[in-house]
């Protein structure tokens, strides 16, 4: 019976504090609002409470270091406090866990193989698979390594590094090629990786291997990096050129929907790694090789 009361208490909002409910819409609003710093006045303005009333929740969210003055600008504005206690939230943010319910819908939708992948050093690594349901599928191993020129994944993982990396895999171990659709010169591999970022997505026509067609998207983190690509594969007679623009709105679709849970937001600059890096994935652990490369 007591716990039955506590619930209803809780449903009806009899444990609301009103003071700290005023407080947090302080912070709400100091984190929203395009201003480097609110005045007293702007602020009290802004929630429709008493100047009196704001300075007292303002001057214990001082206290404890969730705002801090700024004598410049005459305002106040957020601390470094609330940074850090942001980027703890996004630290334990998984992408695989983020994205793999999306990827699942998209192997439905799609009936063909759909896999995620990170990159590590000059290759593209496989961490997630959804196999397809369809008698013939690809066998895109957890752990597979993909070369980078001429996968989908690959493409789109290149397409957002540096020119200087892109340059020394074209001279060591340079750009193999695996059919005759491979693309292997680098002013064209240029054009193409120029493509993937102008269109949002890759497309692998037998460049890897014949008889195998990809669409795949990359996938964006909070700052704009990309962290990770993802593809539909599948055999030459089932994904047709006519089918590619339908598989490219998909993998479009389920780009910016993962993207936009990991803090991505549209229209925000596409962030390039930085001269002699890569883009690895901070929280993908270490993979061991794969001696059987996935194509895809």
């Amino acid at each position: 019976m007591k716990s039955s009361k506590s619930a209803h208490h809780l449903a009806t909002g009899a444990y609301t504090v009103k003071s700290l409910v005023k407080a947090l819409n302080i912070l709400e609003v100091l984190a929203e609002e395009e201003q480097p710093a609110f005045t007293l006045t702007r602020l009290s303005r802004r929630l429709h409470l008493h100047v009196s009333t704001v300075h007292r929740l303002l001057v214990n969210l001082v206290r404890h270091g969730f705002v801090e003055e700024d004598p410049a600008l005459g305002g106040y504005r957020l601390s470094f406090r609330v940074l850090r206690m942001g980027l703890r939230v996004l630290d334990r943010l998984d992408f695989r866990r983020v994205a793999q319910p999306l990827l699942r819908e998209l192997n439905q939708q799609t009936k063909e193989t759909v896999h995620l992948a990170i990159l590590q050093g000059d290759h593209a690594i496989s961490v997630e698979k959804f196999g397809s349901p369809q008698p013939v599928g690809l066998d895109a191993r957890l752990g597979g390594v993909m070369p980078l020129h001429c996968t989908g994944v690959g493409k789109t993982l290149l397409a957002y590094q540096s020119e200087e990396m892109l340059t020394q895999l074209s001279r060591s171990p340079g750009f193999q090629r695996l059919t005759s659709h491979t693309i292997t010169g680098l002013p064209q591999l240029r054009k193409e990786l120029e493509r993937i970022r102008e269109q949002g997505y890759a497309v692998d026509h037998e460049e890897a291997v014949e008889g195998l067609r990809c669409v795949a998207g990359p996938v964006f983190n909070h700052t704009g990096r990309v962290v990770a690509a993802f593809s539909v594969a599948g055999p030459t007679t089932r994904l047709t050129p006519s089918r590619v623009p339908e598989i490219a709105r998909l993998v479009r679709e389920t780009s910016q929907q993962i993207s936009y849970r990991l803090g991505y937001k549209v229209g925000m600059q596409a962030a390039q790694a930085p001269s002699g890096t890569d883009q690895r994935v901070e929280r993908g652990g270490s993979l061991s090789r794969s001696s059987n490369a996935s194509r895809s």
